[in-house]
């Protein structure tokens, strides 16, 4: 018996080297994304019967049987299936599965399963598993295929959705005005100037501070570090230029002038909103004074605009206007005739300021009915010459090709003219070829029942004509609420320049008896076209993956599709997939086949976009594992040593 001790310590060394090569493997996956560690259980060996047991007889009591084990062996390494930490990549084709499944790849000839979503696209345009290469499997089992230069072809408005009031007040004879439903504000940037001091020119002396730095912070963003290099600033002053082509940032003009010796520094936003923060970077103290600058916080400043406002310094632009800029200006005249002409920016052009702009449209509309003006609180606004009823409606726009861009208000009727009441707004409604075609709509009281309103459409001929170009009978209830379009029809129809067939435009003006859509409350007018469905063509530009697993694209034109959707694969027993490098794992007979889903359908998980899931190894306990190891190994390396002595003994009896 005391050689099978030595099996016996034999069988635990085994068991624990094994034990340990376990262990090892989890921790050197401890970083690997993806990775489902490890578990290792023990199962004792069948034990030696010196003596088989009894039960009671008579007086004498029952005997346990008398056995010897031989040892353990290695029973299962099971596979921890427990959710892995998320961790954020920024990449939109990385992605993570929130639950259970795996995503699906395969080669051609087998299919294999992952956690790891490291995707990316192949020079066959088709979604791939960047670690192997491997393509990545859709929903309904065929490669996912990314159309990369992809056109999403034009689409016609179907539907127009209004919102807004109309006045529960019957307006008395009134001179009909048009306005801005937004106030024009100018503003200034926040601005910073540095001043050199050293030598001709006022150039700036930096060479205590070559490899320092500076810290930026333009409209409340975060800090940007401007180092000042050795190379240029260590040996002399430098003139202002130098400095200034250190600050390249977003959202900042920087404008050097070397006889000067200035730096003017400048957000290209404007108003109170634009911000500019400097201050000295690490061990950099000293340095903004050396630039003739502080980390007081600049701010800009805003007032209601002026005839003297200039267009470029409105606070609603986003860039600023470039001479030749064209600003569209278009609408009716209360006589319902169309005006419409090109605004084109600069000195020599058609002007710079809003007082210049106010005079073109004076120019462009018909001047015996309407005129043009600014408003000491900084409306625009359209004022009717005579007090009748009228069809007058304005429209400002930036040209697509523009230089400059400016978040133009909409225009609505501020004062109904005096007779029936009217309300006009305007939408651009796209047709089949993807053209806009500016629609006017006007709605007009009842001069029999003032709760009862008509909806006229308008053109400009040279686009085409109104087939069906009104809906009449649109009813209120007592509540003021949307309740019923009484007249038969709910839609314009509409016969475009160069399309022969006729284009339906379904008009939703909101649900009965709700406020979700339009109302006639008190006496204000906010009526408008809010939403058409219509889109121009558009090329698609990114990619991405929602939390269904669908690849979404998105295109120029603003639209998005789903492209295709990522296949979810679950298993009844997780554990029984067999392990094949690169994080993967094929079918088992004990996994059982694979059910093919989808995120968030049968029990899977979601898909978490911009993330891969860390390994699930928990390194705490997987040490604590490592001791117990390695003591057990230990503790079997002395029970063969000590049935050794044994032995060594035994040989000594006789001598």
């Amino acid at each position: 018996m005391v050689s099978t001790a030595l099996y016996t310590g034999l069988s635990g060394l085994r068991v624990h080297q094994t034990y340990i090569d376990v262990i090892g493997n989890n921790l050197a996956n401890v970083s690997t994304p993806g990775f489902r560690g490890s578990r290792a259980t023990f199962s004792d060996i069948l034990s030696f019967t010196v003596r088989s047991g009894s039960g009671p007889n008579g007086n004498f009591g029952g005997v346990n049987p008398l056995q010897i084990g031989h040892g353990a062996i290695m029973a299962t390494v099971d596979t921890d299936t427990n959710q892995g930490t998320m961790q954020d990549t920024g990449r939109s084709l990385d992605v993570a599965l929130q639950g259970r499944g795996f995503f699906t790849m395969t080669n051609g000839v087998q299919t294999f399963y992952s956690r790891v979503g490291s995707f990316g696209i192949d020079a066959n345009r088709t979604l791939v598993d960047l670690r192997s290469g491997m393509r990545v499997v859709g929903s309904s089992g065929a490669n996912i295929t990314v159309p990369v230069t992809d056109t999403l072809p034009a689409s016609a408005t179907t539907s127009v959705d209004f919102q807004g009031n109309l006045p529960a007040k019957v307006g008395g004879p009134l001179a009909e005005i048009v306005q801005s439903n937004a106030v024009l504000k100018q503003g200034t940037a926040a601005s910073k100037t540095a001043t050199g001091t050293a030598g001709a020119g006022n150039q700036f002396d930096l060479t205590a501070f070559a490899g320092k730095s500076v810290l930026v912070s333009v409209n409340g963003g975060a800090q940007q570090t401007v180092t000042f290099p050795s190379s240029t600033f260590g040996a002399a002053p430098v003139n202002a230029s130098t400095v200034a082509a250190l600050f390249t940032m977003q959202g900042l003009q920087v404008t050097a002038n070397d006889t000067a010796g200035t730096i003017s520094f400048d957000t290209i936003r404007l108003g109170t909103s634009s911000t500019l923060k400097f201050d000295d970077g690490p061990s950099s103290a000293g340095l903004l004074a050396a630039l003739g600058l502080n980390a007081t916080l600049g701010t800009g400043t805003e007032t209601t605009a002026t005839a003297a406002t200039g267009l470029a310094s409105l606070t609603a632009r986003t860039s600023a206007y470039a001479v030749g800029d064209n600003i569209t200006v278009s609408g009716t005249n209360p006589d319902g005739t169309v005006f419409s002409d090109t605004f084109v920016f600069g000195p020599a052009n058609d002007g710079t300021t809003i007082g210049d702009l106010v005079n073109f449209i004076n120019a462009t509309v018909d001047p015996a009915q309407c005129t043009a003006e600014l408003t000491t609180d900084g409306n625009v606004r359209l004022v009717a010459t005579n007090k009748e009823e009228a069809d007058m409606s304005l429209f400002i726009g930036d040209a697509s090709g523009n230089t400059g861009k400016n978040s133009w208000p909409n225009f609505q009727v501020a004062q109904n003219g005096t007779g029936p009441d009217t309300a006009v707004t305007s939408i651009d409604v796209v047709d089949s070829q993807g053209r806009t075609h500016p629609v006017t709509l006007t709605f007009t009281r009842s001069t029999i029942d003032s709760t009862v309103w008509d909806l006229q459409a308008t053109c400009d001929s040279s686009e085409g004509t109104v087939t069906q170009a009104q809906i009449g009978q649109i009813r209120f209830n007592d509540n003021g609420s949307f309740n019923v379009i009484g007249g038969g029809t709910n839609a314009l129809a509409f016969t475009w320049s160069g399309i022969s067939a006729s284009q339906s435009v379904t008009v939703d003006l909101g649900s009965s008896g709700q406020f979700d859509g339009i109302a006639m409350l008190g006496n204000a007018t906010t009526i408008a076209a809010v939403n058409q469905d219509g889109f121009a063509p558009g090329t698609l530009l990114n990619v991405g993956f929602n939390n269904n697993g669908e690849l979404v694209g998105f295109y120029s034109n603003g639209q998005s599709r789903t492209l295709d959707q990522l296949r979810v694969s679950m298993f009844s027993n997780e554990g029984g997939l067999v392990r094949v490098g690169d994080t993967m794992f094929v079918e088992s007979p004990n996994s059982d086949d694979a059910i093919a889903t989808t995120a968030n359908s049968a029990g899977a998980g979601s898909v978490r976009a911009g993330q891969l899931e860390n390994s699930n190894v928990d390194i705490a306990r997987e040490f604590v594992n490592l001791i117990e190891a390695q003591r057990g190994f230990q503790a079997n390396s002395r029970v063969i040593t000590t049935t050794d002595e044994i032995l060594a003994e035994l040989m000594n009896i006789v001598r």
